[in-house]
């Protein structure tokens, strides 16, 4: 095989781990997200991790003297839907660079499967012709 062709492969190959690399950084960033809300003049507090789901529900205790259950109910979901609404823009910014333009941002990829752990290059070489004859 030519020089100037291994050399060039093992650029690319170069290129390749040091995109993995950053593509599991994020994914590890991707993971920690979320997000709390407050509702009702702060007596509700709602948190919400990367997916949206609620992981705390915070009530102050005056809550129960100042709001009707419906009330209580509209405000719980109230600051659950602004806390899955600051999820979903940090994770829009966390994908900015990769995401294609246009892409919803609220779905979190397995970034780490975008790129396999380990590729044969013996059969990319033998796909290109570059295998020694």
């Amino acid at each position: 095989m030519r020089a100037e062709w291994q050399a060039h492969i093992d650029e690319l190959l170069g290129q390749y781990r040091e995109q993995r690399d950053k593509l599991k950084g994020l994914q590890e960033r991707l993971a920690t997200i979320e997000a709390s809300a407050e509702a009702a003049d702060g007596m509700v507090r709602v948190t919400v991790d990367r997916q949206g789901r609620m992981t705390e529900l915070e009530l102050d205790p005056r809550v129960y003297r100042k709001l009707a259950s419906a009330e209580l109910s509209a405000a719980v979901l109230e600051a659950s839907n602004a806390a899955s609404e600051q999820v979903a823009e940090q994770t829009r910014q966390a994908m900015e660079d990769i995401a294609p333009k246009g892409s919803p941002g609220g779905g979190i990829l397995d970034l780490g499967k975008l790129l396999p752990e380990k590729f044969d290059m013996d059969s990319i070489r033998e796909h290109y012709g570059l295998l020694g004859k």
